[in-house]
């Protein structure tokens, strides 16, 4: 019966949005005929991130301006369309949904997984606009099964078959680290080499341009830890860390280096040190939102019940300094809750008035939020 409710939504959706295709040529045929870029939904049925997205997202009329606009969108079910086999191997799928958009060649400009509120998603449409003339040339446009080693063909579809002891065998063989796919078995297995992680973190920008931020990300958090984890492994004081830091902040964008500085000082307060009200202070002072780190420490101090004292109050305070208009639904509803744990009402309301301005910007439904804030 789910299966029946969830097919029915997904032709509601190829009626609705009206820039839906049905093949992988007609989307670029069509692309190439209206100059427009596609949109690929990589799902699966049965994820539950997938349906929300076809619930609550992609219907929004926001989001149907946007697509209609400037994009074509083919919906693939990555485990019973032929081309989701194509897609596995071809591009990084290493969360689902996954979004792809490429130029009417078969170009790949951006690749986005995870639950995209409205906002995000016409954002990401948006950067994606902004950055078409852009591609990342790290990946093929045109399949061809012989372009990739036959033990990624298998990892990549079954996620089985790599060993750290063929990843390395693999990285011995390659002549030029930055030819087409080269990386690829590295980025979807999420292994690493020594050998790579100096070439990525001597030269991240090049490997950036190949296969885009949000992809190389993994295996930039990934060298970074194991450098450190060395560097820290006799002295682990904050002047070691701070050294560490020292040795590699120049070789990242600013924007980047913020990046990394959560997930490195993540790993240092909270993995060695246990040093929740170090690792906040730190947070403040290098201020981000990246990924999980927000709301996974939430949730945690949460159900220890340790948003308390100076822990609580610094911790609103980082909420302060990374949650704006621009940040998820999702993630300011958890800084209005953060607010309200601490009993600070003034920013509880502060940030429940942004979270129905978000919504009211994006014709997001905002009854029960209004509704909440009346109540408290």
């Amino acid at each position: 019966m789910k299966n029946i409710k969830y097919y029915l939504l997904v032709c509601l959706l190829a009626c609705t949005l009206g820039t839906m295709a049905q093949t992988y040529q007609s989307a670029l045929k069509q692309a190439k005929a209206e100059n427009k870029l596609i949109f690929i939904d990589c799902y699966f049925t049965g994820c539950i991130p997938c349906a929300q997205m076809d619930e609550d997202v992609f219907p929004n009329a926001a989001v149907k301006t946007a697509m209609a606009k400037d994009f074509v969108m083919l919906k693939v079910d990555i485990f019973k369309d032929k081309l989701g086999d194509t897609l596995k191997v071809q591009h990084i799928l290493n969360g689902f949904p996954t979004f792809l958009v490429l130029n009417a060649k078969g170009e790949l400009i951006s690749n986005s997984s995870g639950y995209k509120d409205p906002g995000d998603l016409i954002g990401l449409l948006a950067d994606a606009k902004q950055q078409q003339n852009k591609s990342l040339k790290g990946y093929s446009a045109v399949f061809k099964e012989s372009d990739y080693p036959a033990f990624y063909h298998e990892f990549a579809k079954t996620r089985k078959g790599i060993t750290g002891e063929i990843i390395a065998t693999y990285a011995d063989s390659l002549k030029d680290m930055k030819a087409t796919n080269a990386l690829m078995p590295f980025l979807i297995s999420r292994m690493s080499t020594a050998k790579l992680n100096e070439a990525i973190l001597n030269d991240y920008k090049a490997y950036q341009a190949l296969y885009g931020e949000a992809v190389v990300q993994a295996l930039v958090d990934k060298a970074l830890l194991q450098k450190m984890d060395q560097h820290l492994k006799t002295d682990k004081s904050a002047e070691a860390f701070a050294q560490f830091l020292k040795n590699y902040e120049g070789k990242f964008p600013a924007n980047i280096w913020k990046i990394n500085l959560q997930t490195l000082s993540d790993r240092y307060y909270l993995g060695m040190q246990k040093d929740t009200v170090g690792y906040l202070k730190f947070a403040i002072q290098h201020p981000v939102l990246y990924q999980y780190h927000f709301s996974a420490l939430y949730s945690r101090l949460l159900s220890k019940n340790q948003l308390t004292g100076e822990t609580g109050q610094l911790f609103g305070k980082w909420a302060d300094a990374i949650i704006n208009e621009d940040s998820s639904l999702e993630l300011i509803r958890t800084a209005a809750n953060l607010n309200k744990a601490i009993k600070n009402e003034q920013n509880y309301k502060k940030f429940m008035q942004m979270a129905i301005a978000r919504a009211k910007k994006y014709q997001m439904p905002t009854t029960s939020l209004e509704q909440e804030l009346v109540s408290k």
